[in-house]
């Protein structure tokens, strides 16, 4: 017996064909002994043929299905794409009935009697903008699951990424307190003070220039001078505030990256510049030496927009060298979201 569509939906009035339909991959939800299913679910049942759909007598083929789904529901064809991959893939893929974006994700052999999904997935074009707000709202809102997101490209091609917040640790020790002049030059500075540079030199901070001459970024010289340390420009001396001040002209985004660089280095993490990589950090758990960054961190506003072609090609680069990819958000706080590529 075909279903029927009913407002927006694909209705199964016969009982022994709704129960198996529903207890066979738990598509749809019982009401009574109907089965009502999303269009979505409709359309990946009569595409697979285990379904005919009516409606005024009439069978409705998978393209007039298809036709009807992208009028009803945004994002359709997108939702539709990672529905049935998904589903493909093996998985009891749900449509939450709160009215909640996105599917409900179970683990493999899991059942909704028996188990919570693991994910909520969303379904995202590579056209759509890379809002990092909305990322982290989704992740916020997702309680006890995961995040995972399922970007579609132009020619249909899935690529999935978990997603999450993050917080790494290191073993290193920040120290209270520097002493000793910087010397402010054009866009860095040099520390020709010896003691200063030995000190710098074994936490890991700055460029070794030659022995006991260490070179600094204008960041590390706006983080040692809010440690005590005194930044000359020429024969005056510059306060951190005159300091930042100057910097701003060169670097107009430093005051966000000195954030987020003290937030690491308070983590007992050791940032060094990710330009190699295409990014502003990357971060070693460890002495330098001991290990390679693990990480590579870039530095954003709370409002950054982007494109998922560029997210995509940073989360590959640092696939690709072993690191993940970490996106600090600076803003009234800092929060660290990785956004690593996955197969589920």
């Amino acid at each position: 017996m075909a279903g029927r569509i009913s407002s927006n939906e694909v209705v199964i009035d016969n009982p022994s064909e709704a129960i198996r339909n529903y207890n066979k991959g738990y598509f749809g939800r019982m009401v009574g002994e109907t089965l009502h299913l999303h269009l979505i679910e409709a359309t990946f049942l009569v595409e697979i043929g285990r379904v005919e759909v009516e409606r005024d007598g009439k069978t409705v083929t998978l393209n007039e299905l298809m036709d009807m789904g992208i009028k009803v529901h945004p994002n359709f064809e997108i939702s539709y794409l990672v529905f049935r991959d998904l589903r493909q893939r093996g998985y009891v893929v749900r449509i939450p009935q709160d009215g909640e974006d996105g599917f409900d994700l179970y683990p493999r052999g899991g059942a909704p009697h028996s188990h919570s999904p693991t994910y909520l997935v969303k379904a995202i074009s590579e056209r759509s903008p890379f809002l990092i707000l909305r990322i982290s709202d989704w992740i916020n809102g997702i309680g006890k699951r995961k995040l995972m997101l399922g970007i579609a490209d132009e020619e249909g091609d899935l690529t999935y990424y978990s997603v999450k917040f993050f917080r790494m640790r290191g073993k290193m020790k920040e120290e209270e307190s520097y002493e000793g002049n910087i010397t402010v030059m054009g866009d860095r500075s040099m520390v020709w003070d010896e003691e200063l540079s030995k000190k710098l030199q074994e936490n890991f901070i700055g460029r070794t220039f030659e022995e006991n001459v260490v070179q600094l970024s204008l960041m590390e010289t706006a983080y040692l001078v809010e440690k005590g340390a005194t930044a000359m420009k020429g024969n005056k001396k510059l306060s951190l505030k005159s300091f930042i001040k100057y910097a701003k002209k060169i670097q107009p985004d430093i005051e966000r990256r000195l954030y987020a660089y003290k937030d690491l280095r308070s983590s007992g993490l050791i940032p060094k510049t990710g330009f190699k990589f295409g990014s502003h950090f990357r971060v070693y758990r460890e002495h330098i030496g001991e290990g390679h960054a693990p990480y590579l961190v870039h530095v954003i506003p709370e409002n950054y927009k982007s494109t998922w072609t560029e997210i995509s090609r940073a989360v590959r680069l640092a696939n690709s060298v072993r690191k993940q990819m970490i996106f600090a958000i600076a803003g009234s706080g800092i929060d660290y979201i990785r956004i690593k590529r996955m197969t589920p």
